[in-house]
């Protein structure tokens, strides 16, 4: 794998002068999008290089072309906002999320955002709170997460580029609220599904503990019950079987459990075993030069139910490297997943007196 990631980038550039310059494709013959274009940073600075198709100037101007400045979000060109999109309450799921991936890739660039993120400055705590009891944990609860994780994104960004952009107290407000309303039986936020089981909640603990607790460096509320909970739903044979298995699933359970397993050693020896299967049954799905598809084949070789691309790349890549990591075994991999997907805590919260800690950013390169 290691030596074959330029060759994944160049299945996925797309040099057509006529769609707006060069740029990356999440799969051959997709449509080009944002997202895409910071998959490929960070695939490459996964392997300390930058992506061929442009330069580091060109890539962060690319990028920096794509936000708002009146609200600091990152809207698809090619894929905009539906009719009625609320951008000041962050209603897009892919403006939001770009929150995270151009953020990010700008970081690796050695840039930032030419603008703060207004949407999310102007969000006081009351304002905030109403929003944070408005979204759907009954029955969405990945999607409320989701929404937590551009949020929680937006005030990382403005805290480490935009000094004095952020509602005083939002950032309190924010990880109080999350902790006054976990579950101590099952760690989580949300309910299971009768449909669904526990996926909801599940996706969801990931991307709202990746935008907060993780990414200000802060613990978990229940780390045991939340491992219990866990490896109950990575028992579910609807989402992980040998015929089953998604990028997104998959790391949206080993990234909790490694968190988790930061704090505890509850059930260690059953984590390092669900995530050993889950080596033996990704590795062989790598397909030469084309990288990972977001969906696996049941079998390696076997026909794809979706094509090899940037996404599916990255996000298994990041995700054998979490496996790896809770078998204590990464450091062979050659690699080490960077910008969304990165292990280290980004900012940390000061103590009494003190002043914030950034974790610095290298660059690919350096």
């Amino acid at each position: 794998m290691a030596a074959q990631w330029p060759d994944v980038l160049r299945t996925c550039a797309n040099t057509d002068l006529h769609a707006g310059g060069p740029t990356y494709l999440p799969q051959p013959g997709r449509s080009p999008s944002v997202r895409a274009t910071c998959d490929a940073i960070e695939i490459a600075a996964m392997f300390g290089a930058l992506p061929e198709l442009r330069g580091r100037e060109d890539f962060a101007a690319q990028l920096h072309s794509y936000q708002d400045p009146h609200t600091g979000l990152y809207p698809d060109p090619w894929h905009p906002p539906a009719a009625g999109d609320n951008p000041w309450y962050l209603t897009d799921h892919l403006s939001r999320y770009h929150l995270l991936a151009v953020g990010y890739a700008l970081e690796l660039l050695g840039e930032a955002p030419r603008h703060p993120v207004h949407a999310v400055a102007r969000l006081d705590a009351a304002a905030l709170t109403g929003l944070l009891e408005g979204l759907p944990w009954t029955e969405r609860a990945w999607s409320a997460g989701d929404w937590i994780d551009g949020y929680g994104t937006g005030l990382y960004l403005n805290a480490r580029n935009f000094a004095g952009h952020a509602a005083p107290g939002a950032a309190e407000a924010l990880h109080g609220w999350l902790l006054s309303r976990a579950d101590p039986a099952s760690g989580l936020w949300g309910t299971p599904g009768a449909q669904d089981g526990w996926l909801q909640p599940v996706n969801g603990f990931y991307r709202l503990t990746r935008g907060t607790f993780a990414q200000f460096g802060l613990p978990v509320p229940y780390p045991d019950a939340a491992t219990d909970t866990l490896l109950r739903h990575a028992r579910d044979t609807r989402f992980f079987s040998d015929a089953r298995g998604n990028a997104c699933n998959v790391l949206d359970v080993i990234h909790p459990l490694w968190l988790c397993g930061r704090q505890t050693t509850h059930r260690a020896d059953d984590v390092q075993a669900w995530a050993q299967a889950q080596l033996r049954r990704i590795l062989p799905r790598w397909v030469d030069g084309r990288g990972f598809a977001f969906e696996l084949p049941a079998q390696p070789g076997a026909a794809l139910a979706s094509q090899p691309g940037l996404q599916g790349t990255e996000m298994w890549l990041s995700t054998v490297y979490l496996l790896a990591e809770v078998l204590g075994r990464s450091e062979h991999l050659g690699y080490r997943p960077r910008g969304v997907h990165r292990l280290e805590p980004a900012l940390t919260f000061p103590r009494a007196g003190a002043s914030p800690t950034r974790l610095p950013v290298t660059s690919p390169g350096a």
